[in-house]
């Protein structure tokens, strides 16, 4: 059972997760293309990095899209945009691109995607 509270809160909502999953990929970005001596460090290695960046991204986006179609689209162009990000790190100094980060971005996505489209079908009904 899904409280019309929560319900309400979630659709005043949807448009601040909708923006919080886009400014997610714009820090990615950002971090991703700035050069290896900038880029901050958290001590995780490199891939479990991308997945939390990537899974917070797509927990939002599940939270801020309603239709599975909107939901596929941005996966497509996030998981996309993981390999491009990779590729052009070959333009930037004391960075490398590895393929297997990009998977691990995607995979991060995919997996929060996963989480926020769960926490929408156990407590808020909404169409499809």
């Amino acid at each position: 059972m899904t409280s019309p509270d929560l319900v309400l809160a979630w659709r005043r909502l949807r448009p601040w997760f909708r923006a919080a999953a886009w400014f997610c990929l714009g820090v990615i970005v950002v971090l991703s293309l700035v050069p290896g001596s900038e880029r901050p460090q958290t001590g995780y290695p490199g891939k479990i990095e991308h997945m939390i960046a990537y899974a917070g991204a797509g927990l939002f986006a599940a939270l801020g899209y309603e239709r599975s179609r909107s939901r596929r689209t941005y996966w497509a162009l996030a998981a996309a945009l993981s390999f491009l990000l990779e590729y052009l790190q070959h333009f930037s100094p004391g960075r490398s691109p590895n393929i297997l980060d990009a998977v691990a971005s995607s995979f991060g996505l995919t997996a929060g995607m996963a989480l926020g489209a769960s926490l929408l079908a156990l407590f808020v009904s909404r169409p499809e």
